[in-house]
């Protein structure tokens, strides 16, 4: 099992926190996660709005790059439709050079209609351009000279002069919670992530979808094992209530955001059902170490925990860091 951090980016107005400030927090919280043996470090992608202050992963990605010398970094995820992909696959080139070849890149339709309207688009329009992106962003990262002739993109006999450093490509996560996205997934043959407390109401559905996708992967001919990434909040401390009465408001303002700005149909999670149905971990780390091997038992191979959700206090996040450090990483190395 790997374990990783999630930085979803919101930056809640209440709390009278400036951006500024905020990316310091991000960027020491990168500093953390190395230096307590986390694997990886992802960053939302979001716009416009206070839930979404890291507007671009890939900057993000580069001073990280700066600030860490191991860890791997990447979005979660990057949102195809809002770019061209030749874009995309250029900076996000430009991230994996300037991080030293340690980029993970993951892709996703996004979640907000808010968003997309903003930017003129309606959510049917971008899943159309998502797969298409995602075709040319391949091509331009594994071909010398490449053409597409799609819908949304036409490109003659075109070429990439920033390249990644890794070979072929970045690893590469698609995010996925509708069965059309799973089956996709694994009939492409790529790894993917997903976050439980919005796309299932149950270990038992995680499980399903798991089953969906790796069934398709399988039938597919692939062969090699694939990573199976999911996202928790995640606040740990040595007495249960205590991380409960601590986590409980900061997720209330997560609850906040998903009820002004999500998908239409998608969950609004409650505080205690997500807690009792393990899709978020407010507990102890003997008790987090119980709900990390479910999720292996189902095939999740990486996990990785939303830990400054809703305006936590830095000292905590550090100190969920330090707990899953110590008491929970033995546990699975």
């Amino acid at each position: 099992m790997k374990f990783g951090i999630f930085i979803f980016g919101d930056n809640h107005p209440e709390l009278g926190r400036s951006n500024h400030k905020y990316y310091e927090e991000v960027l020491t919280i990168g500093e953390w996660a190395e230096e307590l043996g986390f694997d990886s470090f992802w960053l939302g992608e979001h716009h416009l709005y206070w839930y979404g202050t890291c507007v671009s992963p890939p900057m993000v990605i580069a001073a990280l790059g700066q600030r860490t010398k191991k860890i791997r970094l990447g979005p979660a995820v990057s949102v195809l439709p809002l770019h061209h992909p030749l874009l995309v696959a250029e900076e996000y080139a430009l991230a994996d050079n300037l991080c030293g070849g340690r980029l993970n890149f993951a892709i996703g339709s996004g979640f907000s209609p808010v968003e997309y309207k903003m930017f003129g688009m309606t959510m049917e329009e971008a899943r159309e351009k998502y797969w298409e992106t995602f075709e040319v962003i391949l091509k331009a990262w594994t071909q010398e000279e490449f053409s597409h002739r799609g819908k949304h993109y036409q490109i003659e006999n075109g070429s990439l002069y920033m390249q990644p450093v890794q070979k072929p490509l970045p690893p590469t996560w698609i995010a996925a919670s509708s069965d059309e996205t799973l089956i996709r997934a694994g009939e492409l043959g790529f790894p993917i992530m997903g976050i439980p407390f919005v796309r299932s109401t149950s270990l038992a559905e995680v499980k399903q979808k798991n089953e969906l996708f790796m069934d398709s992967y399988v039938r597919a001919g692939h062969k090699e094992r694939p990573d199976v990434m999911i996202a928790l909040h995640v606040y740990l401390q040595h007495s249960e209530q205590d991380a409960v009465n601590s986590a409980r408001p900061c997720f209330e303002r997560v609850v906040d955001y998903l009820t002004k700005y999500r998908r239409p149909g998608a969950r609004v999670p409650d505080f205690n059902t997500i807690k009792k149905d393990q899709l978020a971990i407010f507990t102890t780390p003997e008790d987090a170490c119980a709900i990390f091997r479910e999720y292996e038992k189902i095939g999740v191979t990486h996990i990785i925990g939303m830990v400054n959700f809703g305006g936590i206090p830095m000292p905590d996040v550090r100190r969920t860091l330090q707990l899953m450090a110590r008491e929970v990483f033995p546990q699975f190395r």
